[in-house]
């Protein structure tokens, strides 16, 4: 289901190509968009890593990802000795207290985020790390974060061909809210939470014979 089909899609189900609601279903995709990462955050299509190399007496790091922009962080990684070793998340007072002194160096086992994300330029996600790295190690953040969305330039993303019914009823809902119209609010609100639960049913059962070799 194409960005064209999608626009489609939404003036014939809801019987409605007024000018009002035209104009307004770039904004009315977005939202269903968002409304889909919300319930669904960890498909395939969010999730993303960051690579880098570990600066010797640096502490923080702070991940310039572009779009897609971290939205959560899933796991922070190094590699020493070709093994890989996920570090803990502690909040930062947690870190203050086990690393008060911050030109301690050491292997790192532990991270926090500083700070939160500018979801309209960018990662401004800053991690740190603790103890303060004494070698130049490689490390890998994996992260949560949404692709560039439908549009007349981007006419076909992961979701629109893997979750067709996912985002329709999606963009019906966001489209019956701009609308103001109750009944089929709540007619698609109930078609979302069924394609919701379905497709995760489905994905369950791709990952688990994933995991079984295909059996």
């Amino acid at each position: 289901m194409s960005y064209t089909t999608l626009k489609a899609n939404i003036q014939n189900y809801l019987e409605n190509d007024s000018s009002e609601l035209v104009s307004s279903i770039d904004v009315i995709i977005a939202q269903a968009e968002e409304m889909v990462f919300q319930r669904l955050p960890n498909l395939p299509c969010y999730r993303n890593s960051f690579t880098g190399t570990l600066v010797v007496g640096q502490a923080d790091y702070t991940p310039v990802t572009g779009t897609p922009s971290i939205r959560m962080i899933r796991q922070v990684s190094i590699t020493s000795s070709s093994n890989v070793i996920y570090l803990d998340h502690r909040i930062d007072s947690y870190l203050r207290d086990y690393w008060p002194n911050s030109s301690t160096t050491g292997t790192p086992i532990m991270y926090s985020t500083k700070s939160a994300t500018d979801v309209g330029s960018g990662s401004k996600t800053t991690i740190t790390l603790a103890p303060t790295p004494s070698a130049t190690l490689a490390f890998q953040v994996d992260f949560i974060g949404k692709p560039v969305g439908l549009s007349s330039s981007n006419a076909n993303t992961w979701i629109d061909t893997n979750a067709t019914d996912v985002l329709l009823s999606a963009a019906l809902y966001e489209s019956s809210a701009f609308l103001k119209a109750p009944e089929t609010l709540k007619l698609y609100k109930g078609k979302f939470d069924e394609a919701v639960q379905l497709f995760s049913q489905e994905m369950g059962r791709d990952y688990t014979a994933e995991y079984n070799g295909g059996i």
